[in-house]
C-alpha cells in the first residue's frame, strides 16, 4: 500500500451546496484549501430547488447572482387551493404575492440544486484556487490529543484519504491529509459524525412524502404557482414551477413510518402512483406528464447536532440538521451555515483575528436551525392537519406569513457576542438598523460616476470588514471639520492601539462615505481636499464615495430615513465580512470603534 502525507490550511468534506459555499469563501484568502467529494460528479436532477432571498443577496456578493437568474423561475405568486364539500373537488381560495416585496431587493427563485452546484463549481474555475477532487472517501480520521489551537502540531487534524472507487486500504492514491481546520458538509449520513459520535436531538418521524419533478400535461390552471393544495383522498400537496417547463410535485403518502430515506423503493410505491395521487388531488383537472426528471420518496425526519463543532472539525448542512424540504429552507441555510463560518476560520488562518471568534459558529448558527425545526414542525402540520380557509391559524397561509422573514433568509439575528457588540454600540445613531442582523441594502448614487446601485452591490465577499461612514450633509456647518478629525483620530487609534500599519488598514477594513449631499455640488478637487487623511491613512478610495441623492429617477434618497440616521448628526456602521452589522455609533464615536476591533483583531506589535 502507497501512503503519501499532504498538509493543507483548510479540508472541506463534501462538495453539495455547503461545501462548494464553503470553498467559494475559502477561494477569497491566501491559505491552502483541499475539497474532496466521493462521489464522481455533481448532483445531476432533483433534490433541493428553492434559493431564498438572502441566499440570492450571498450570491450576488460572489458576482453569480444573474447567472442564477437567467437560469431559474421566479417565484412570485402562492396559490392556495382548499377542498369544495359541495362538489368534492379543489377550489382556489387566493392568490397572493410569495412574499413581501420589501424584505430584500431579490425574490425567492427556483432552480434545482445540480445547476447551483455548476454555477459555484464554475466560480471557483474562474478563480483558480480551490477544486473538487471527486471520487476522493475520508477512511480514518484522528484529532490531536488536546483542543490547544495553539498547540506544537499546526496542522493536528488527520484525516486519510483513499480512492472510492478502488479496494479498501489498497489504492495507489491513499493520503493523509494534515489540516489546520476541517468543515464536514457530507450530508445527512455524515462519515464525519459518525467517526466523531455527535450527539443530536432527534424528532420522531411523522409521516413520509413523495416528489417527483415532471413537466406536466394538464389542465390545472395554477401549474405555474407556487401552490398548497389540500383536497379529499388526495391528500395534501404542494406544486412548485421549476426551469425548463418542469413542475415539482410533493404528496402526502399514507402509512409512511420506516420508509427508506435514501430514495426510492419500487416495492413500495411507483412513478406512476404518484401521477395517480396527484391527479386525484387535482379533481377536477386532468393531469399527465410528458417526461419525468426525477422521482423519490422520503420520510420526515428530523435532526439537529448539539454540538456544531468538535476541537477543529465543524459541521455545516446536512451534516449538522435535517428537515423536510417542505420550506425550501434545505439549500438555503446550508450554504448560509458554510458562509458564516469559513470567513471566520480563515480570518484566524491568515492571522488577522482571535481564535475565540469561532465559538460564535455555535451561538449563530444553531439557533437558526431551532427555528427552522419549529418552522418545519409547524408547517408540515399545516400541509397535513391544517385548513386553507382564510383566517385559519393552522394553515399553510398563517404559518408562512409568521415566518416570511425567516423563509427569506433576512430575519437572521445573531445575539451579542465577540463580535456582534451591545456595549460600545449607540444604536440611537442608526435607529432601524440591528445589531447582528444583515444590512439591508438601499439605493444610492456614485459620487464620481453618477451610477445608481444598491449599497450592498459593493460589499463584495471578499473578506474585508466594512466601516460605512454616514457623514450628513457635507455643507453643514462643522461636518468638514468632524469629518476630518474622525479620519486622522481613527487611522491613528488603528496604529498605536491595534498595530495596524496604514499600509495594511485597508486589507483587513474597506471604508465608504455615504454623504446626503447633492452629488453635483462638489468636484473632484474640492474632495481631493476634504478627504486628505482619508487616501493617506485609510486606503481612501473615490469610487467609494457616495451621495444620497433624491434628484436621480427611482427610489435614490431615502438611505438615511430608511437606515433611521439624522442628516446633521451622521454616524458609522461597522459590517463583518457576511454583511452583519457588528457595530453602530456615532460620527465621532472613536473610542467605541476602536474597542470593538480591539476585542478580536490581534495586534501587531511593531518591528
Amino acid at each position: 500500500m502507497t501512503r503519501h502525507n499532504s498538509y493543507t490550511d483548510l479540508l472541506i468534506i463534501g462538495a453539495g451546496p455547503a461545501g462548494l459555499m464553503a470553498a467559494c469563501w475559502a477561494s477569497q484568502y491566501a491559505m491552502t484549501t483541499r475539497l474532496i467529494d466521493q462521489k464522481s460528479e455533481r448532483t445531476k436532477a432533483g433534490h433541493a430547488d428553492g434559493i431564498n432571498s438572502r441566499t440570492m443577496e450571498i450570491l450576488d456578493s460572489f458576482g453569480v447572482a444573474d447567472v442564477v437568474m437567467r437560469q431559474a423561475v421566479g417565484n412570485m405568486d402562492a396559490s392556495y387551493w382548499g377542498l369544495d364539500e359541495n362538489t368534492g373537488h379543489i377550489r382556489r381560495i387566493k392568490c397572493q404575492p410569495s412574499q413581501p416585496q420589501e424584505l430584500s431587493r431579490f425574490d425567492q427563485m427556483l432552480l434545482n440544486q445540480g445547476a447551483i452546484e455548476q454555477i459555484l463549481i464554475d466560480y471557483l474555475h474562474s478563480k483558480g484556487r480551490v477544486h473538487v477532487e471527486r471520487g476522493r472517501k475520508a477512511e480514518d480520521l484522528e484529532l490531536p490529543d488536546g483542543s490547544d489551537q495553539n498547540g506544537d502540531d499546526a496542522f493536528p487534524v488527520h484525516v486519510r484519504v483513499i480512492s472510492a472507487n478502488g479496494e479498501d486500504g489498497q489504492s495507489d492514491n491513499a493520503e493523509v491529509i494534515h489540516a489546520r481546520y476541517v468543515i464536514a458538509c457530507d450530508g445527512a449520513q455524515s462519515w464525519t459524525s459518525a467517526q466523531l459520535n455527535v450527539d443530536s436531538d432527534v424528532w420522531k418521524t411523522e409521516s413520509t412524502w413523495g416528489v417527483m419533478d415532471i413537466v406536466p400535461d394538464t389542465d390545472f390552471p395554477d401549474i405555474r404557482r407556487a401552490c398548497a393544495i389540500q383536497s379529499g383522498d388526495g391528500g395534501s400537496m404542494m406544486v412548485v414551477p421549476r426551469e425548463n417547463n418542469l413542475v415539482r410535485f410533493y404528496l402526502q403518502m399514507n402509512g409512511g413510518e420506516g420508509r427508506s430515506p435514501n430514495g426510492p423503493d419500487k416495492s413500495e410505491g411507483s412513478l406512476e402512483d404518484l401521477i395517480d395521487m396527484a391527479e386525484r388531488a387535482l379533481r377536477p383537472y386532468k393531469l399527465a406528464y410528458k417526461h419525468c426528471d426525477w422521482w423519490s420518496l422520503y420520510p420526515i425526519g428530523r435532526r439537529l447536532i448539539k454540538q456544531y463543532h468538535v476541537d477543529r472539525i465543524f459541521f455545516a448542512g446536512d451534516a449538522a440538521h435535517t428537515h423536510s424540504p417542505k420550506g425550501g429552507q434545505g439549500m438555503n441555510i446550508s450554504m448560509q451555515d458554510s458562509y458564516n463560518l469559513v470567513w471566520k476560520i480563515a480570518a484566524v488562518i491568515t492571522g488577522s483575528v482571535d481564535p475565540a471568534i469561532l465559538e460564535t459558529y455555535q451561538s449563530e448558527r444553531r439557533p437558526e436551525a431551532e427555528q427552522l425545526m419549529e418552522f418545519d414542525t409547524r408547517l408540515v402540520y399545516a400541509y397535513e392537519e391544517g385548513s386553507m380557509e382564510d383566517g385559519s391559524e393552522d394553515g399553510v397561509e398563517a404559518v408562512r406569513d409568521k415566518y416570511a422573514g425567516f423563509m427569506a433568509g433576512v430575519a437572521v439575528t445573531y445575539s451579542p457576542s465577540i463580535l456582534v457588540s451591545n456595549c460600545e454600540s449607540n444604536t440611537a445613531v442608526t435607529r432601524n438598523i440591528q445589531l447582528g442582523k444583515r444590512l439591508p441594502s438601499y439605493l444610492v448614487v456614485g459620487q464620481e460616476d453618477g451610477c445608481v446601485v444598491h449599497l450592498a452591490q459593493k460589499l463584495d465577499s471578499n473578506g474585508c470588514w466594512r466601516l460605512l461612514i454616514f457623514s450628513g450633509d457635507l455643507h453643514s456647518p462643522g461636518i468638514r471639520d468632524r469629518l476630518s478629525r474622525f479620519a486622522k483620530e481613527f487611522s491613528g487609534r488603528l496604529n498605536s492601539q491595534l498595530g495596524l500599519q496604514s499600509t495594511k488598514i485597508s486589507q483587513v477594513l474597506e471604508t465608504f462615505l455615504i454623504h446626503s449631499s447633492p452629488r453635483s455640488s462638489f468636484d473632484k478637487s474640492e474632495l481631493l481636499g476634504l478627504f486628505h487623511h482619508f487616501g493617506t491613512e485609510l486606503g481612501w478610495d473615490h469610487a467609494k464615495t457616495f451621495a444620497d441623492d433624491p434628484s436621480y429617477h427611482g427610489d435614490t434618497g431615502q438611505a438615511y430615513q430608511q437606515y433611521g440616521i439624522d442628516k446633521q448628526r451622521g454616524g458609522l456602521i461597522v459590517c463583518r465580512p457576511d454583511q452583519h452589522v457588528g457595530w453602530t455609533g456615532d460620527l465621532e464615536d472613536v473610542e467605541g470603534l476602536e474597542k470593538y476591533f480591539s476585542r478580536f483583531l490581534i495586534r501587531r506589535e511593531r518591528a
